[in-house]
Order: C-alpha cells, then sequence, then structure tokens
C-alpha cells in the first residue's frame, strides 16, 4: 500500500542525519571541491523535501549549512569561516536550498491535488454515465441507488424519500439508525451531513435535491469519497429519482413532456459538476508546468496527466452531445464534406496521441463527398481512432481509408484499421443487441476492453447521420472499425 504523506514525514525525520552523513563521508574521502559538495548537499536536500515534505526539506537545509561549514569550509572542524566569500557562499547555499526544497514539496502537493480532482471527476462521470443507461421503468430506482452507493465507496445504504415514515430502500448491510436531527439537518435545510462511526469510518446523509427541495436523503456508511463527489452524486441521483416518478405518475405524453424538461436539467447539472473539477484540475496542470519546467524527470508525468484530461474533457463533450440528439434537443445539420478533411481533423484533435506512431491515409480516387454533420462524424472517427491507437502496439502503423461501399453506390465508406489484438468477446455481447455488427474475432485492448463507451459514442453519432458502424477482423491480425455513411450527390456533368 502506497504510503500517507504523514507516515512518508516520520521516516523521512530519522533518513536526514544519515542521508546527510553518507554525503558528508563520500565527498570527505573523495576528496571534492566545495562546489561538487555544495551540489550533492542540494540534490540530498531536494530528496529529502519531495519525500518528506517542506518542513523536512527547511530542516534538512540547515542541516546540510551546517556540515558544508564545519567539514568543507577553513577553518576545518569549526562553525567559524575565515574568508568572507565564503559567507556569501554558505547564505547562498542556504537559500538556494531551502527555495528548492519549498518548491519540490509545493509541486508535489499540487500533483497530489490534481491527482485527487482527477479521481472526482472520474467518479462523477461514471455515475453519470451509469444513470443515464438506468432502464426507465417501476423499481428503477433501487437500481439507481446501488450505481450511487457503488460510486461513492459506500459498504451500507439506505434511502428515505421525502413524505415517508420509514426508509423507502435499505441495502449492502445492517446500518444504525439516522438520529432526527441528523435527517433534519439533511432533508430540512439541505446540507450535507458527515458523522464518524464508533467503529471507524464514517456516514454521510446526502440530501437528494431537485432544484430548491429535497426529494429525499441517501444515508450512506463507510463512504471513501469526499463532500465535492458526494453532494453532486446526490443531485445526480435525486434527478434519476426524479425522472422514475414522472414516468410513473403521469399519462405518457405528459410524462414524455416532462421528461425532455427533466433531462434538460440533468444536462445542466452534468455540465456544471463534471466541468468545474475538470477546468480547475486543468489549472493545477498548468500550473505545475510552469514549476517542473527544468524538472525532465517529471514533465512527463505532467504531460500524461494533461493528455488524459484532454481525453476525459472530450469524453464528457461526447456524452453531453449524445444526450442533446436524444432529447431532441440539438438536430444533426448534414453537408458535403471530403473524406480527406475529415481525417486530417481526426489527426490533428490526436496530435498529442499520434505523434510517435505512423499514420497511413489513404482515399479512393473519385471517391465521393460525405452528407452527413461533420462535427458527428469528426468525434466518431477521433472516438475510433484513440481505440485504435491504444489498442495496437507503437510500432504497428494505423490506417485511415475511405472508400465507395461496392454494395451500395449511394454510401461511403470509412474505416479506421489496426494490428491490436481484436474484439473482445466482452464489447460482442454488450453491443450484441444494439444494432453494433460485429465480424469474427476477438481479443482485448483500448475503449473496447473497458466497456466499449467511445464505441457507443461513435455508433450513436453514426446513426444520427443516417450511417452505421461495424467492427471486422481484419486480415492478418488486428480490427477495422468501418463506418458506413451516405455519400453526397455527385454534380452533373455538362456536355456539349
Amino acid at each position: 500500500m502506497k504510503p500517507t504523506p504523514r507516515t512518508r514525514a516520520a521516516l523521512a525525520w530519522p533518513a536526514t542525519p544519515l542521508a546527510l552523513a553518507a554525503v558528508t563521508l563520500a565527498c570527505r574521502l573523495s576528496g571534492a571541491n566545495s562546489t561538487t559538495v555544495g551540489f550533492a548537499f542540494l540534490i540530498t536536500v531536494l530528496i529529502l523535501a519531495s519525500w518528506g515534505g517542506w518542513v523536512v526539506g527547511a530542516a534538512a537545509s540547515v542541516a546540510a549549512m551546517l556540515c558544508f561549514n564545519f567539514f568543507f569550509l577553513p577553518p576545518l572542524g569549526t562553525l567559524t569561516i575565515a574568508e568572507p566569500s565564503n559567507w556569501v557562499a554558505l547564505l547562498a547555499f542556504l537559500s538556494a536550498s531551502t527555495l528548492a526544497s519549498r518548491l519540490v514539496a509545493t509541486a508535489r502537493r499540487q500533483a497530489a491535488q490534481a491527482r485527487e480532482r482527477r479521481r472526482e471527476v472520474e467518479i462523477l462521470y461514471e455515475l453519470c454515465f451509469s444513470l443515464f443507461t438506468v432502464r426507465q421503468e417501476a423499481g428503477a430506482h433501487a437500481e439507481a441507488t446501488a450505481i450511487t452507493l457503488r460510486a461513492i465507496g459506500a459498504e451500507a445504504g439506505r434511502l428515505y424519500l421525502a413524505g415517508s415514515a420509514g426508509p423507502a430502500l435499505e441495502g449492502g448491510g445492517p446500518i444504525a439508525e439516522v438520529e432526527p436531527a441528523s435527517q433534519e439537518r439533511a432533508l430540512g435545510r439541505h446540507e450535507l451531513v458527515l458523522e464518524p462511526l464508533a467503529g471507524g469510518g464514517r456516514r454521510a446523509l446526502i440530501p437528494l435535491l431537485v432544484g430548491t427541495s429535497a426529494s429525499g436523503v441517501l444515508v450512506a456508511e463507510g463512504v471513501l469519497a469526499g463532500p465535492a463527489v458526494l453532494a453532486p452524486a446526490g443531485r445526480l441521483l435525486a434527478l434519476a429519482l426524479e425522472r422514475e416518478r414522472l414516468l410513473a405518475e403521469g399519462a405518457f405524453l405528459a410524462a414524455v413532456a416532462e421528461s425532455e424538461h427533466l433531462k434538460t436539467a440533468l444536462l445542466r447539472a452534468v455540465s456544471h459538476d463534471l466541468r468545474t473539477p475538470l477546468t480547475a484540475m486543468r489549472l493545477e496542470i498548468e500550473n505545475l508546468e510552469r514549476h517542473l519546467s527544468d524538472r525532465a524527470d517529471l514533465r512527463d508525468s505532467v504531460a500524461g496527466l494533461a493528455l488524459e484530461q484532454g481525453r476525459l474533457a472530450r469524453r464528457i463533450d461526447n456524452l453531453l452531445a449524445l444526450a442533446r440528439l436524444e432529447a431532441g434537443l440539438a438536430r444533426p445539420r448534414p453537408e458535403p464534406v471530403p473524406a480527406g478533411e475529415l481525417f486530417r481533423g481526426a489527426r490533428e484533435s490526436l496530435s498529442a496521441l499520434l505523434a510517435a506512431r505512423t499514420l497511413e491515409v489513404s482515399v479512393e480516387l473519385h471517391c465521393p463527398e460525405l452528407l452527413v454533420d461533420p462535427t458527428l462524424i469528426l468525434e466518431a472517427l477521433v472516438n475510433l481512432l484513440e481505440n485504435a491507437a491504444r489498442a495496437a502496439p507503437e510500432r504497428e502503423p494505423l490506417g485511415l481509408a475511405a472508400e465507395r461501399d461496392p454494395d451500395s453506390a449511394s454510401r461511403i465508406r470509412l474505416e479506421v484499421r489496426d494490428r491490436g489484438p481484436g474484439v473482445p468477446a466482452g464489447i460482442r455481447r454488450l453491443f450484441g443487441g444494439s444494432g453494433l455488427d460485429f465480424g469474427p474475432g476477438s481479443g482485448n485492448g483500448g475503449d473496447r476492453a473497458s466497456g466499449g463507451l467511445g464505441l457507443r459514442i461513435a455508433q450513436s453519432f453514426a446513426t444520427a447521420c443516417g450511417g452505421s458502424l461495424a467492427l471486422l477482423e481484419r486480415s492478418g491480425g488486428g480490427t477495422v472499425a468501418r463506418l458506413s455513411l451516405p455519400a453526397a450527390a455527385e454534380p452533373l456533368e455538362l456536355t456539349a
């Protein structure tokens, strides 16, 4: 298990004198000059500060200065300094080591905060997508509540609905009785209540808010998530429960109208609750990049964090666009667009991911333009190309191809080709009844192995534009993701 900051600090204190003694002995035995000794002490202080924090780094800076003075600056064996220039060198060393240790400790803390925000966004992202897919029928509140409890890491939970005398749902194990005062704070005053439990852990009373009213309280014991996740999770669950109530109590047409309004509210809640921590995480990453401009060993980690943050932001945008399409709040706007332009846009959108890869692009001679919404199909291509890049080995090239559909003169095929392991059986079962076609093959890779969200998005965008998506086994190994889309009408040739 990874040590906590407090554990690292406790270990760093006894390690500080040992490390400084080892550096002093090594420099004495090697006869290093004062400049080399100063650099050796500075590196040691930075390592101790990155491990134990700012206080350990400051203490190590002072101790290193004393060792530097006592053992390496004449007169040796005393804490006095004979030459005035050595005072300047000693004070410069102390200032540099103290400032550098502070910067390293600050960068480590900011990196931990960025990781925590990323984890919070991922929890909300998965919860949002899961609640979107809950079946809209009687009893769905049990499934939605179970999904929410799993997302926040609760061991057991109980759902209280407003106006109900007892709990509407209980699951995950026994749970202690809730004091009326705590329930009133959550239900009446709309406060998130966190209480310590006698056996360890904590209990959360999460108000289920829809607008300015509370529809109930979710009591969760042993929660792992923090307030930044619990409050939005309660709002998302409240919206899911409210959607079920509307579907259950109204006539069909009235329920449909109310459901559309609820989807709009859900989109707004998702946009606020997911974009705010994403923006904060992006700012923290940019701050890290500025502070670590001279740390080559950490730049790659920060760049990877930025890449994953961008990927998550793009997926959230795709999910919101898909929800707007399904809710009827947006409609595809088809227009003639060349296949090469779509390929170029997909490559530019994934420039960081594809920087070290070979991309082979081929467009059939005299290939007609496509009659599609370029924004939707570009996002579909980006998702498929990203899946291919993550599934295939780095040494293997990826392929983009456009050609006429031999089975239909009015359609164009856009293909994304890779040499990955193929399509896993789990994705076949997941999409087997949803209209996504599969050719023979099996394997594991990329988004295809993690639930197929990118494939769902690509399929939905293709369907919205009058097309379809198929995953086929590629000759020689790998996968072909094929989009079959409408072709634009070719201009008539005028003859004399």
